[in-house]
This record gives structure tokens, sequence and C-alpha cells, in this order.
């Protein structure tokens, strides 16, 4: 056990920034004491903390690793193991109201959980109140989506988007709203990357970009019914990569391009590159290793 080196107030970790001191102490709570924390001056912090959040905040890799692995615990899971309502607390601190969307949220949690919800994520605090809501939030206003990866990596807005909407399909792909947005948002990347010169794709994929792209193929959206446009693509993807269809097969001009519009479609597992260690250079290898050879988690 790693031992802290600092002290933190529960009064003042708003206005410190201490979102990850409370992340900790919401997956150690009791279980028992869940309700009373979050009527407590606790729930007040956490509050707070998470109406601090706007689609424009930036996460450190440290914390987004928590939202992912938090991500695929509710994938396994689901919503109504007994840790899922604490854990759900620590995920708030990490979600943007406007990126966290749960579904039939009655059904999954305690009533005073449910109340906390949506509070936080489906009305807009009273101000001088800030645990009162007084009407329901209109739909964030994203923007248009960056017609190239050039302009896409440096809008947090979109970025943010990305990386949310992938997480949450990861926890509920039920969510009918959650998948026709992340699927429009799919096809909008996928022309992004078409018309990416492929010398620049290292570069792009070493920044945030890379992360969201990884997370939306983690995310397991590929098993959906494609819409004709996608299978356009798809298949346009799948004939640049195998030459007995015609294409020129990896090391021909535009293959990484495919290669990265094919993984948004095929599910990890499912599409198996031979000898990669010769066709993918060594920044693609290592995450199509770890993430897209594998068989998707069930």
């Amino acid at each position: 056990m790693d031992l802290p080196t600092t002290g933190w107030n529960l009064a003042t970790c708003a206005a410190a920034g201490e979102r990850d001191a409370l992340v900790r102490l919401w997956l150690a709570a009791p279980l028992d004491q869940l309700e009373a924390f979050w009527m407590s001056p606790l729930g007040e912090a956490t509050r707070q903390m998470v109406r601090q959040l706007t689609p424009q905040t930036e996460f450190t890799p440290a914390q987004v690793a928590t939202r992912d692995s938090l991500g695929r615990w509710f994938n396994q899971n689901g919503l109504q193991h007994p840790l899922a309502a604490q854990f759900m607390l620590a995920n708030f601190l990490y979600s943007p109201p406007g990126l966290l969307r749960i579904n039939a949220a009655e059904q999954q949690f305690p009533n005073w959980l449910v109340t906390a919800y949506r509070e936080l994520y489906e009305t807009a605090p009273q101000a001088g109140s800030p645990t009162t809501p007084i009407h329901t939030t209109p739909a964030p206003d994203f923007g248009a989506f960056p017609s190239t990866l050039q302009e896409l990596v440096n809008n947090r807005i979109q970025l943010n988007r990305m990386l949310g909407l992938s997480n949450l399909y990861y926890i509920d792909p039920e969510d009918q709203e959650i998948l026709n947005e992340l699927q429009q948002l799919r096809l909008q990347l996928v022309e992004a990357i078409c018309r990416c010169p492929e010398a620049q794709l290292e570069q792009l994929w070493a920044t945030d970009l890379g992360d969201r792209y990884w997370a939306m193929v983690r995310s397991g959206v590929q098993k959906e019914a494609l819409s004709p446009a996608d299978e356009q693509r798809k298949q346009a993807a799948t004939v640049t990569l195998t030459p007995h269809l015609g294409g020129g097969g990896f090391g021909s001009p535009g293959a990484l391009n495919a290669f990265l519009v094919a993984m948004l479609y095929y599910l990890p597992g499912a599409m198996q590159v031979d000898q990669p260690q010769q066709k993918l250079p060594a920044w693609l290898l290592e995450p199509y290793q770890q993430i897209f050879a594998q068989p998707a988690t069930a």
C-alpha cells in the first residue's frame, strides 16, 4: 500500500482540486454508509466537483485510466452489483454533465442515488442552492465535428465526447440514444481518417486522439448493424487491405488509413493480421496486439 505524502481537507477539497482523493474515498467507502456519506459534507464536496466539469475538461492519463477501469468493471459486472453504487459515485467525479447517461436509472440504483444522478446529470441547479433542480438541462451543443484529424486533435470538446460516448456504450450497450450518437460520430471519424495523409498518422495517434480512438475500438460498437454509408466504408477498407480482392494490401498507399478504419468496424479478435511485426509500424503494432488482436471481453 502506498502511503500518502500530503493531507487534504474536505471543506477545501473542491477549491483545491482534490478530485482523486475523493475518488479513492468513494471506492473504499463502507457499503452501509454510502447514503449517509452522500447526504453529508462529503457528498456536497463531490457535487461541487462534478459541477466543475465541462466537456472541455482535460483529465490526466491516470484519471482516464481509472475511468476506463470503472467502465470495464461496469460492463463485466452490471449496475446491480453490490459495489456498483460506490463505483458510480467515483465515476461521477470523472464524468462531465452531458457525457454521462444511465438508461432506466431507477431500475438500477437505490432511490437516493437515482436522485443524485438526476440532480447532477438531468437537471440544472438553482443559483445559491446547488442541490435543488429547477429545469431540465438542454442537450449540450458540441458544435460540428471537425472534418480533419488535424483539427480534431485540438478540439477538447469532441475528444471528450468521443471518450464519453465510447465509455457510455461500453457500460450500457442497450441505450439506443447513445448507440445512435456513437455510430454517427464513428462515421465522421472514419471520414476524417480517410482524408488524412498517411505520413501524419503516427504523429496524430501520439496525441489524445489515439487514446480516444482505442476507447472506441474497445467499446464493442462494431457488433451493431451498419448503415449503408458505414458498410461502404468497411468494404472499401477491406478491399484496400486484401490483394486478392483487388487492393494493394499492407505497404500500399493508404493501407494504414484503411487499417485504422477497419478496426472501427471489425470486433477485436475478428480480423487478424498475418505477420503483423512485418506489416505494421511500431507505433501501431503494440496497441493492435494488446487491444485488437485479442477477442473482445463478453
